[in-house]
């Protein structure tokens, strides 16, 4: 089946901070605004595709089966706790 590349006109609203910004994009990329949307929506399309193939970024204990995911802190037996209670405020907001 052949298919022949037809441009569309269609009509997009845009704030003006994302038109100021995508058209200065377009200026410094030597490109059209046309192109450049056409551009930023295909590479958001395929990142969507990357993000939802993605291997998770956690490891699963092989003794409990459970994700085990890595802090920017440690966890103490406070915030267990905290967790545990849902009327005791979080240990972060505590300190």
């Amino acid at each position: 089946m052949l298919f022949l590349e037809v441009p569309v006109r269609t009509t997009i609203d845009i704030p003006e901070r994302e038109h100021t910004l995508y058209t200065s994009l377009a200026r410094a990329q030597r490109t059209s605004f046309s192109k450049l949307l056409l551009d930023l929506a295909r590479r958001g399309l395929e990142s969507a595709n990357r993000v939802a193939d993605a291997v998770p970024v956690y490891r699963v204990d092989p003794q409990t089966g459970l994700g085990v995911f890595r802090s920017g802190r440690p966890v103490t037996l406070d915030d267990v706790k905290a967790l545990e209670d849902d009327d005791a405020p979080c240990a972060r907001e505590a300190s």
